[in-house]
């Protein structure tokens, strides 16, 4: 092939790799006079005209994707090849190599690999902010080059697709697309549906892979599917004692099983992966300058060399005491056991939107009891003080941790609330003449269930609607809850409207007030500091 001219214009000069879907070349561009890389599909079977349509379609998607962690695309076509038409992409040439040339012992540093991960971060969510889904993140498709290969670019979003054309049935239906050892379960399952989280577990098997010196799940074939659909990973800390708690909490966090308790975007990983070096004693000096850096590409880091004569460093000034502090001094320091950490902290960004929640809650109904009762504004106040603590506090327990084995359901914010209203329900139903008193003990004993699994379905409906974390959607469900149930309980109360419409106008409050709710939440913290730096 070498030698070949496609399209009159691009000449095959030196082949540089050669895959399962082809190979690639450099070339040169005779109408540009520039050198570029050509990758030509040479399988027969994606020569069809359905797979050839959908190759000029995923060319058409990437070649939008303008970002400086993205091998650019430059052009696409057919041509004869030795008598076969071949498909044929044209991008950018990077001069370096592919992270699948790194060798079992070029072990890299922490510092090295976090700054590759927040690189990597960048280029896939600016692809998914276009509504492309990568689907084969692995080594081979990440070019390191510079000095000292700090730098990458993200390469061959060939078999990508967008998202919001994903049902169009171009790859056929439950067919997987990606490398075994790096694929997401989702994509083992076939789902025909993907979005960017599938390449979050990706990124996770990436990272695990750089800092463990092997991949989480090993194996051919079914073997490491299967795993990747029932197997747990060994925590990164087992094989590198050396990794950071919270770095390893992270990359497991990555590699769970529902996209749902995964990491929502990469600019959450991002956020994450500069937090994760703040543990005390686990990184070389330099290294926390790297967590804090403000741009999103990654920082340069120096190399490891000689060892260069350096200051004494100046005395580190003592922590705040507490009643044990000198019985900590006094021990000596132990490796963290893997797995939980000690204090668990909420996701970035959970507290922030639990007051969100609490106050659109304390909002609604502020407007409920202006609109419906006589109540002086004290009184009203008064009223909407514990109800923003409590849609703050249903909120923020279903908030996930950024432990590695976290297991917090959504939606126990949401039973909270059903409990909650059903209590409101109950004592409304006795207080209220009309009412008999076995209504109240009928509540208490169907409300929670009834109240707590009508709430998961309102749920799942808003979250298909709005896409949002599970934790997001159960907080506005359970906001819309308890504004649900004030608004039947008044317009009941006040006696100008029928017990059926006061039950079905709350029903309809619910849900207004939870789709509203999950659309003005904030997102992660994560995505603000993105796009504030871009």
């Amino acid at each position: 092939m070498r030698g070949e001219v496609l399209e009159s214009r691009y000449r095959l000069v030196e082949m540089l790799g050669a895959g399962g879907m082809g190979q690639v070349w450099r070339a040169v561009d005779s109408r540009l006079d520039r050198d570029v890389a050509v990758k030509v599909i040479t399988q027969s079977p994606l020569t069809t005209s359905q797979s050839a349509a959908r190759f000029r379609q995923e060319a058409r998607a990437t070649a939008r994707l303008t970002h400086p962690r993205i091998v650019t695309i430059h052009d696409h076509g057919e041509a004869a090849v030795a008598g076969h038409q071949v498909l044929f992409l044209v991008m950018e040439l990077v001069p370096g190599r592919s992270m699948a040339s790194f060798t079992a012992t070029e072990q890299r540093s922490v510092e090295s690999v976090v700054a590759w991960g927040l690189q990597i971060c960048a280029g896939l969510a600016a692809a998914h902010r276009a509504g492309v889904v990568h689907r084969d993140i692995k080594p081979a498709n990440v070019m390191v080059y510079g000095d000292g290969e700090l730098d990458l670019k993200i390469c061959d979003f060939g078999i990508a697709r967008l998202i919001e054309e994903s049902g169009t049935g171009l790859t056929g239906t439950g067919a997987t697309i990606g490398t075994p050892a790096y694929m997401s379960p989702e994509q083992v399952r076939g789902d025909r549906t993907l979005d960017g989280r599938s390449d979050l577990y990706s990124l996770g098997c990436l990272l695990y892979e750089l800092l463990a010196g092997r991949p989480p799940f090993e194996g051919a074939g079914w073997s490491v599917l299967s795993q990747h659909l029932n197997g747990t990973p060994e925590p990164v800390r087992r094989l590198r004692p050396g990794v950071p708690a919270a770095l390893d909490h992270l990359v497991i966090s990555l590699l769970r099983k529902d996209p749902d308790h995964r990491p929502a975007t990469a600019d959450e990983v991002s956020e994450r992966l500069r937090g994760a070096l703040e543990g005390p004693g686990d990184v070389t000096p330099g290294v926390r300058e790297l967590a804090a850096a403000p741009t999103v590409d990654a920082p340069r880091i120096p190399q490891a060399g000689p060892p260069q004569p350096s200051p004494p460093e100046a005395p580190r000034q003592p922590a705040p005491q507490t009643p044990d502090a000198s019985l900590q001094a006094a021990t000596p320091t132990v490796p963290e056991p893997v797995g939980t950490p000690a204090h668990p902290k909420a996701v970035p960004g959970a507290g922030r939107v639990s007051a969100w929640s609490g106050l659109l809650a304390t909002g609604a109904l502020w407007s409920q009891f202006a609109l419906l009762t006589g109540w002086s504004p004290v009184w009203t106040l008064s009223l909407c003080v514990p109800v923003f603590l409590v849609a703050l506090a249903a909120a923020y327990m279903g908030a996930p941790t950024v432990a590695a084995d976290d297991k917090t359901p959504a939606d126990t914010g949401l039973l909270l609330m059903a409990m909650l209203c059903t209590v409101l329900a109950v004592v409304f139903l006795l207080l209220w003449p009309p009412s008999p008193w076995w209504t109240a003990l009928l509540t208490a004993v169907l409300g929670v269930p009834a109240l707590f699994f009508t709430g998961m379905g309102v749920r799942r409906a808003v979250g298909a609607v709005v896409r949002r974390a599970p934790w997001h959607t159960a907080a506005g469900t359970a906001t819309g809850l308890l504004n649900g149930v004030v608004l039947a309980g008044l317009l009941a109360a006040g006696g100008e409207v029928s017990v059926l419409l006061s039950i079905a106008a709350g029903a309809g409050a619910w849900a207004a007030v939870t789709f509203v709710t999950t659309l003005l939440m904030p997102r992660s913290g994560a995505s603000a500091v993105a796009r504030a730096q871009a």
